[in-house]
């Protein structure tokens, strides 16, 4: 039988022993929120915070496009805002599908956000004439410089059939915006340097940059040249931006362009920019290596927001970050939803970013912390 002392005894030791393992567990639970191991929620610990996470609790908005009450498959490889017309203007990279859907004009399309909630919808930029005579295929890229718009393919030989090389995939094009009876249309559509309608040759022979012969030969899949990225910049010039070839040092590459002075003129390349690689412990090693979308954040100089995603085809490892071109350096990264396989990217109103997802038609928010 326990006396009444060794029975305190007893219910202090314990007293002591629960004090001691609380203090153990707060101080693991400390380190695991320091350690990065774990993905912060609603990604608090890092530079954006989403409006959703691509979950059937919390589902992404999403485009929509229809003709005669059919739905249209839209994959917005690039957007860019435009202040003026207060639309959100993208590019998409299917134009094959597209044309067989008999939407050809979709290609550059745009959109309104007017509406706080369920699905948005989408508005075809070109005419059927266009179309066809431009057929712009892979485009990749669209940025603005005033009211005039600028899209580029992704100059890319393509990835699995060398039957689809065709000289349209590799255009650079120009058009200015026109509104009429509460449309939008595009005027004055011509090639960025009239005498390169295909804009790859340029790329490769008169654009000054050294690339290899892996580079010219290669195929997107690998090491050839691949544009995804378009932006202008606060000088005027515009960006192109490489999912591949990756820069010698293993960064990635972009190429700033002075434009021509006159339709017959050609670009001129000012600088070559490489932006670092992602290494943070809730990015996938490797993954965020390459660029999918540049654009240029507004009234700062020599800064951008970046979408980086791996080489591949993989849907998970995509960021959103903020590079200062000034100084090579990536900040506020933030690791996007799973699934979400983001290609555009631009600064919108209320101090907001808007992304949009190749493969299903969504787009999200994103605030910087």
């Amino acid at each position: 039988m326990l006396t009444m002392r060794s029975r305190y005894t007893s219910n202090a030791f314990r007293s002591r022993v629960f004090a001691a393992f609380c203090l153990l567990i707060g101080l693991l639970c400390a380190g695991c929120s320091t350690t990065g191991d774990t993905k912060p929620a609603a990604n608090a610990q890092t530079g954006f915070t989403f409006d959703c996470d691509n979950t059937p609790a919390n589902p992404c908005r999403r485009l929509s496009a229809k003709e005669s009450g059919k739905p249209i498959n839209i994959e917005s490889s690039s957007a860019t805002w435009s202040e003026r017309f207060k639309k959100v203007f993208i590019v998409s990279d299917n134009f094959n599908d597209l044309v067989e859907q008999d939407a050809g004009d979709y290609v550059i399309a745009y959109f309104g956000l007017e509406k706080h909630s369920g699905d948005i919808q989408v508005h075809p930029l070109l005419s059927p004439e266009q179309v066809k005579e431009f057929q712009l295929y892979d485009l990749e890229g669209v940025t603005l410089i005033g009211e005039r718009l600028y899209a580029i393919g992704s100059l890319a030989l393509h990835g699995k059939n060398p039957k689809r090389d065709r000289w349209e995939r590799y255009q650079f094009l120009q058009m200015d915006l026109e509104e009429s009876a509460g449309r939008l249309r595009a005027v004055n559509l011509s090639h960025v340097a009239r005498g390169w309608p295909n804009f790859r040759n340029w790329i490769i022979s008169e654009s000054g940059y050294p690339w290899s012969d892996e580079a010219i030969r290669g195929r997107a899949e690998a090491e050839g040249i691949n544009v995804e990225a378009l932006s202008a910049t606060s000088e005027g010039n515009l960006i192109i931006g490489f999912r591949g070839p990756l820069a010698s040092d293993g960064g990635t590459l972009a190429l700033e362009f002075e434009l021509p002075a006159t339709p017959d003129g050609e670009p001129t390349l000012i600088r070559r920019h490489v932006l670092p690689p992602v290494d943070r412990p809730d990015v996938p090693k490797g993954a965020a290596k390459t660029l999918r979308a540049i654009s240029m954040v507004p009234d700062e100089s020599g800064q951008f927001y970046v979408l980086l995603g791996p080489k591949g085809y993989e849907q998970e490892g995509l960021v959103l970050a903020h590079w200062n071109s000034l100084t090579s350096e990536l900040t506020k990264v933030a690791l996007l939803p799973e699934n979400f396989v983001a290609e555009g990217v631009t600064r919108i109103p209320g101090d907001r970013v808007l992304v949009v997802d190749d493969l299903k038609e969504m787009i999200l928010f994103a605030t910087e912390n």
